[in-house]
C-alpha cells in the first residue's frame, strides 16, 4: 500500500480532484478486488485530509 500512498499524494499535488481519486479507486475495486479498494480508500482518506 505504500506505493498507492505515494501515487495518491503525487496525484493530489498535480491537481487530481477528490472525485477523480474516488473514480480511480472504483476501477481498482473492479480489477483488483474489494479488499484492495477498501485499503485504497483508507489511504486516500488520510492523504486527502492532510491536504485540506
Amino acid at each position: 500500500m505504500h506505493e498507492w500512498e505515494i501515487h495518491c499524494r503525487g496525484a493530489v499535488k498535480n491537481g487530481v480532484s477528490k472525485e477523480e481519486i474516488r473514480a480511480i479507486i472504483h476501477v481498482i475495486g473492479i480489477y483488483c478486488g474489494v479488499p484492495q479498494a477498501l485499503e485504497c480508500f483508507r489511504v486516500a482518506k488520510i492523504v486527502l485530509s492532510e491536504n485540506e
